[in-house]
């Protein structure tokens, strides 16, 4: 059987478009035999640019879906539809997941939900549909009969990663020169349970909520990716890195350890959770960098307990400040991190409260973190949450659902509509991904020069940019407590202008200096690092 495999990009796949999960599926089915192909859409919004998708004749086409991408597949399914006659359709994915049922009921265009992981429900529904067998065998699955829709079993979570081949990475070849990062997923599952959280892994399927793969395993893959393609810069892409404990963290030391003994010498970030860390894994921390770790997430989410606990996070604003502590003591780590300042439970002192975390963090320099407002996701339970308490909209639905929602406080209302016209400035982004590229420049150079005479210019540089660092968040908490001031009397246009200018000066005041410490580095017959 023909496969085309479809990754529809949006959200953050927009940035660096490599899909782990999709290429996860086509490398399984290959090692089975299939044919597959594993193609993307850039801008599902004009039909130019999915009109002519499939170059030949394919038997079945599967696509991923999140909130963000949902309406874009559909739209591209449905013209799929109407220019091949017989073509099959499949989606997987989130969306998926958990809304199956309704997907399938009102959407002709789709014939089959895969529900949770993909990897054996697809090759099992690729195997009757060749065979024309019956089709409620397969674990995991939604389609239709005589009857209706029929959801067959849930299939049980893959027990031992190990045995699953390295995912295919048509979609680095096909972007290589314009990808920041390869994806890698080293685990699946996660031990929190944030509200919020669309991370379905173990919560629709049976089995252990998180896996994780052998450290051999995990390097094994790295080391080829070096070898095969001389990349560097990887994102792991689980939920926690350091899941599950004490044994977590082990895992992790191991696979530092043997990204060194390798040599591999490569950078890489991943996801933290505030409440893991302490004081005693300091020296963890300092082999994690060793070994190429340079930039870590980790969900912050709220300035103060009434907010992580709305959230339902693990972590109080104590384990937030130890675990900003502890980092900050590594100076070669970034910290980015996930804030929801406006939910449909936030009151005006929660945004006051949010602020001032921001600020004192020593870390608020990005000021997109002010504007971000929470998104409702099916399954989680947040959307439970809001529903039992009679606070989505009538207009909530799986397509766009995302910010259908009231707030209890009635002073909080105006807010949604500022933010969302703030973060249409393109320079809110930019900032952001400026201000991780500058550290990433950083750090590279000072593990490249330490010990060296270059190393005393590398650290002047970087004390400027902490001081342009320092201005900006001193500038965006006031930007920020101005508008919570008397929200009705702030000038969204003149402030966006005001905004707008002062970021760009930033960022032009750093690429100077930028611009002088590469120029002094050169002089001195020495290399600037781009790897």
């Amino acid at each position: 059987m023909k496969i085309c495999l479809v990754a529809v990009l949006g959200g953050d796949l927009v940035r660096s478009a490599e899909h782990v999960g999709l290429g996860m599926i086509a490398s399984y089915l290959r090692e089975k035999g299939h044919q597959v192909s594993l193609l993307e859409i850039k801008n599902a919004k004009e039909k130019k640019n999915y009109e002519n998708l499939l170059p030949g004749s394919y038997d079945l086409v599967g696509f991923t879906t999140t909130c963000i991408t949902l309406t874009d597949v559909l739209t591209v399914a449905k013209h799929l539809k109407e220019c091949r006659n017989g073509l099959n359709i499949v989606l997987g994915g989130h969306m998926a997941t958990f809304s199956g049922m309704q997907i399938l009921m009102q959407f002709p265009q789709i014939d089959y939900i895969i529900s949770g992981e993909g990897e054996i429900s697809f090759y099992e529904l690729v195997t009757c549909l060749e065979n024309n067998s019956d089709l409620s065998e397969v674990k995991g699955i939604y389609f239709r009969n005589e009857n209706g829709v029929q959801k067959n079993e849930d299939r049980e979570l893959i027990a031992d990663l190990d045995d699953l081949p390295f995912p295919a990475r048509d979609q680095f070849l096909h972007n290589k020169k314009n990808t920041q990062y390869i994806r890698i997923s080293t685990s699946r599952g996660c031990y929190g349970n944030c509200a919020f959280c669309s991370s379905f892994v173990g919560r629709k399927q049976k089995g252990p909520c998180w896996r994780g793969r052998s450290p051999k395993n995990v390097v094994d893959e790295l080391e080829q990716l070096v070898k095969d393609y001389d990349f560097h810069t990887f994102d792991f892409v689980d939920s926690t890195f350091e899941d599950p404990g004490k044994e977590g963290k082990i895992r992790i030391g191991e696979i530092a350890k043997e990204i060194i003994n390798r040599k591999l010498n490569i950078y890489y970030n991943c996801c933290f959770r505030a409440e893991n860390w302490k004081d005693e894994d300091r020296p963890l921390l300092a082999l994690l960098i060793n070994s190429g770790l340079e930039k870590v997430n980790i969900g912050f989410e709220s300035g103060n307990d009434r907010g992580l606990k709305i959230l339902n996070k693990k972590a109080r604003m104590s384990d937030n400040w130890k675990a900003i502590e502890i980092i900050k003591d590594f100076p070669d780590i970034y910290i980015t991190f996930g804030f929801i300042m406006l939910h449909p439970y936030s009151t005006m002192e929660d945004l006051a409260d949010n602020a001032r975390f921001l600020y004192k963090t020593g870390i608020g320099q990005v000021i997109r973190h002010y504007f971000w407002q929470l998104e409702v996701y099916p399954g989680t339970l947040m959307e439970e949450k809001l529903i039992k308490d009679a606070l989505l909209t009538k207009e909530y639905d799986i397509t766009e659902g995302m910010y259908q929602y009231r707030f209890i406080d009635s002073r909080v209302n105006v807010f949604p509509n500022i933010f969302k016209s703030l973060l249409e400035l393109e320079s809110v982004w930019d900032f952001e991904i400026f201000d991780i590229v500058i550290h990433t420049f950083i750090t590279r150079l000072r593990r490249e020069y330490k010990n060296t005479t270059t190393f005393d210019k590398i650290e002047n540089f970087r004390n400027f940019v902490n001081e342009e660092r320092k201005e900006m968040a001193k500038f965006n908490i006031k930007f920020f407590m101005r508008l919570l001031k008397d929200p009705t009397a702030f000038d969204v246009e003149k402030e966006k202008t005001l905004l707008d200018h002062q970021i760009k000066k930033s960022m032009e005041q750093i690429r100077k200096a930028q611009y002088q410490l590469g120029r002094e580095i050169l002089k001195l017959g020495q290399k600037l690092i781009n790897r």
